[in-house]
């Protein structure tokens, strides 16, 4: 609530520092954050695949239309393999924040080079109070802004074809949009808990219903990995990220960069097939967002805490746009003492984040609709991604040692993109 409360008409998150603010330009090479400054706006950008710090080790947690292999191979490629795409065939957009403590921290320990943070202690630390946010936003029409959305002015880079591929033009100016807030990250590190808890927020509708993707009516098949093991339409209504009517076989797919080049459409920055919007169609795979059982309710405690939430604006801040987000489930280490340099976090195969002996606790198959659209039966929580082992390519080349910073993606992220 705090880091999404309005200040000077928008988001506080929106002012806190950038990986570009802390590292330097250097990581941000397509799109400039003091550009975006001078114009007073938020600065955003495509973004592509993301996979784990290991990928020679990965393997899909249930089968798919996306193994761990493409994916990981989405995130390395030239292009956008993985870019999501809504309902009106524009790309969605992101942007990565951090707060000032968390800023505070690599300036401190003197994290702003290459190779000060390859020799980093693998022991060291994020501090008590670190934040980073990662958010999703739509472009939508500067005349008809929706008024059940926190929207903003962004700077926003265009793209264009070449060859099969799709890239950012470096050569033409930023645009300014109007953009709506989808979803929201909330990773921060409270009392005992150095691996993060991660939360995730997404947009609801007027019934407080999320309105980003519609959820499988049962959880999906380890044989196959669709709904109950069963083809079919998820559900006849579009929703901002999923055309109605989709088969669950056809949906939670990205498109390919020949594909995306092709259907690119330069003069209106939109996606077409035929003279119509291309999307891509997104659903829930675990509709309770647990990976483990037969149960398809959401957590008690989320539900009460969202009923809660609405009461509350409802009765002292009606107009407040934040009310039109809920909190989907969140997951920490139940036994954070465990954390260290090299491991994989998760739990046993089978085991439910409810076993005393549970490593993971919360929601084990959590992931965002707008952020974490095509991993779903690949990586099926924000630890499937985030641990500490060595960080490594595709070709098995090691980027970073195994250390506990690892569990953030921007300590790995400036690496790789430090020139």
């Amino acid at each position: 609530m705090f880091a999404a409360q309005p200040t000077n008409g928008s988001p506080t998150f929106l002012s806190y520092p950038t990986i570009g603010d802390v590292f330097g330009p250097a990581v941000a090479p397509t799109l400039s954050p003091i550009a975006a400054k001078r114009l007073n706006l938020l600065a955003l950008a495509p973004r592509a695949l993301k996979g784990s710090n290991d990928p020679t080790t990965d393997t899909p947690r249930l089968p798919g239309p996306n193994s761990a292999t493409s994916i990981n191979a989405g995130v390395r490629q030239a292009g956008f393999a993985g870019l999501l795409i809504d309902q009106s065939g524009q790309p969605i957009f992101y942007a990565i924040h951090m707060n000032q403590t968390f800023a505070d921290f690599v300036r401190s320990k003197q994290l702003t080079t290459k190779a000060a943070v390859e020799n980093a202690d693998p022991n060291l630390e994020l501090p008590k109070g670190a934040v980073e946010l990662k958010s999703a936003w739509r472009v939508v029409p500067k005349g008809n802004v929706p008024e059940n959305y926190i929207t903003v002015e962004a700077s926003v880079p265009t793209l264009k074809r070449k060859g099969e591929l799709l890239e950012v033009d470096e050569s033409a100016p930023l645009r300014s949009e109007t953009v709506a807030l989808l979803a929201l990250h909330v990773v921060f590190i409270p009392e005992g808990h150095p691996e993060f808890v991660w939360a995730t927020f997404e947009h609801v509708d007027a019934n407080g219903t999320r309105d980003l993707a519609p959820a499988a009516a049962s959880q999906p098949s380890p044989d196959n990995g669709l709904p109950g093991g069963v083809d079919g339409p998820v559900k006849a209504q579009d929703f901002v990220l999923y055309k109605g009517g989709t088969l669950a076989s056809a949906a939670n797919q990205f498109l390919t960069d020949a594909i995306m080049a092709s259907s690119f459409d330069e003069r209106h920055r939109t996606f077409l097939s035929g003279g119509k919007p291309l999307q891509t169609s997104i659903y829930r795979m675990f509709p309770g967002s647990k990976s483990v059982g037969a149960g398809m309710d959401e957590d008690e405690d989320i539900v009460d805490l969202n009923k809660s939430m609405t009461s509350l604006f409802a009765q002292n801040a009606p107009n407040d746009p934040r009310r039109n987000y809920r909190l989907v489930g969140a997951i920490w280490m139940d036994k954070p003492e465990r954390f260290a340099p090299g491991m994989k976090i998760e739990n046993p195969a089978g085991m439910t984040t409810d076993d005393p002996a549970a490593i993971v606790a919360g929601e084990d198959g959590l992931s965002s609709m707008a952020m974490e659209s095509f991993t779903q039966n690949s990586f099926v929580n924000c630890f499937s991604c985030h641990d500490t082992r060595v960080v490594k390519d595709l070709n098995g080349n090691v980027v970073l040692k195994a250390k506990k910073l690892n569990v953030s993606h921007i300590f790995s992220k400036f690496v790789i993109d430090s020139k």
